[in-house]
């Protein structure tokens, strides 16, 4: 630099760049900067996919639910009236003498429901792991039929008779896709079956509607021999055809429970009123009897074929992510399940067991909230149409 350039322009030319302790601030500063951005984008990532599963996931139990709730509603006994006979003894021909002395219902179908294990488990067979919660298993009008094949003409074409009377059940399950999945991945042996609790709907088709059944009559003896094919129908994908379906398939993955309560109307006063359990205080409802496990007596035929007026229905979904959790730690399955076929045990706790208050969750809130498992509990109360008491 010439000595003689005046000062100012000598400092000038030595501020043209940065010093080493300028850049290095520089690249600290950035470094934070970038490490602050990386973390938001990954926690934005992280609760969109979050978000995503769980509203997705949950868009599938909702329209479980729906169908679940909406095929319920069509529940029907079609109770009749029918003369109740008193023997009067032989007359001289031998043949025995009768007289009516009274009017009796009666019904040629079923609803039942309740725990699907235990003493008066709905299941004759399974452990209670594979079955927790509830089943509800019915009779309804929704014309399920066989597909008959158009070269068939011997075989009577049912397809437009949409109001045959149907055999109908829910239930949870825990087991894997290995029976219902499309056969082209069993075949590829690359993807490995997916372990889940699921929500089942058994669905026989009106011709194979085994209420009807001649070995399975009279209901009243033998009123859930009719649906045990729920739990062993589930066809190899491999085997199936338009003809021939199985009759239990899943509606909706990562299904924790399915509580089922029959209860009286609290419309008016009286018992119905102050104590809407009445008719099923342990949740287990069977039209073929005259009390339920834990009712206290009635009249002569008590509720024997008749619907309960109300069902509340309640059903809790776990998202993907849980029901990912579930699959791979067996312990953690083993006590949400465990958990869950110890509660519910009496229908007058059913808020405490379940949800409970804003103040204080009920057990079954508390485990998952404790776990950290994101859930949805959907309830609903159903009306039954057909359920008429005044028979």
């Amino acid at each position: 630099m010439n000595p003689n350039q005046p000062s100012c322009a000598r400092r000038r030319g030595n501020r043209a760049g940065f010093t080493l302790v300028e850049l290095m601030v520089s690249v600290t500063v950035l470094v934070i900067l970038m490490l602050i951005v990386a973390n938001f984008v990954s926690l934005v990532q992280r609760t969109w996919v979050r978000s995503n599963s769980r509203v997705s996931q949950f868009r599938e139990a909702r329209i479980a639910f729906d169908l679940l709730t909406r095929n319920l509603s069509q529940a029907t006994l079609n109770t009749y009236w029918e003369n109740e006979f008193e023997n009067l003894g032989n007359d001289s021909a031998g043949q025995v003498i009768t007289k009516a002395k009274n009017y009796i219902r009666q019904s040629e179908l079923q609803f039942v429901c309740g725990p699907t294990v235990g003493t008066n488990g709905l299941f004759q067979a399974g452990a209670a792991t594979d079955f927790p919660g509830h089943g509800v298993f019915f009779q309804a009008p929704l014309g399920v039929t066989s597909l008959v094949a158009s070269s068939n003409s011997n075989a009577a074409d049912t397809e437009n008779l949409v109001n045959l009377m149907c055999g109908r059940g829910y239930f949870v399950e825990w087991g894997s896709d290995e029976s219902f999945r499309p056969a082209f991945l069993s075949q590829l042996q690359t993807v490995p079956p997916r372990f889940r609790l699921r929500l089942m709907e058994f669905s026989p088709t009106a011709e194979q509607n085994q209420i009807y059944s001649p070995a399975f009559r009279p209901i009243v003896d033998n009123s859930k021999r009719w649906f045990q094919g729920a739990i062993t129908s589930v066809t190899q994908s491999g085997d199936e055809t338009a003809a021939n379906r199985a009759f239990t398939r899943p509606v909706a993955e990562n299904i924790l429970c399915l509580i089922i309560s029959p209860q009286n109307s609290t419309a008016g006063a009286g018992t119905a009123a102050t104590n809407p359990f009445s008719i099923a205080p342990q949740f287990v409802y069977d039209s073929t009897l005259i009390n339920n496990p834990g009712a206290s007596g009635g009249t002569a035929q008590g509720t024997r074929h008749l619907l309960p007026p109300l069902l509340k229905v309640s059903m809790v979904a776990l998202d993907h992510l849980a029901g990912e959790q579930l699959s791979a730690n067996q312990t953690l399955r083993q006590e949400l399940i465990s958990t869950v076929g110890s509660l519910f045990q009496t229908a007058s706790r059913l808020q405490e067991d379940l949800e409970g208050t804003p103040e204080q969750p009920g057990a079954l809130k508390s485990l998952l909230l404790d776990k950290r498992l994101n859930f949805r509990i959907f309830t609903t109360s159903i009306a039954l149409k057909q359920s008429r008491w005044s028979l």
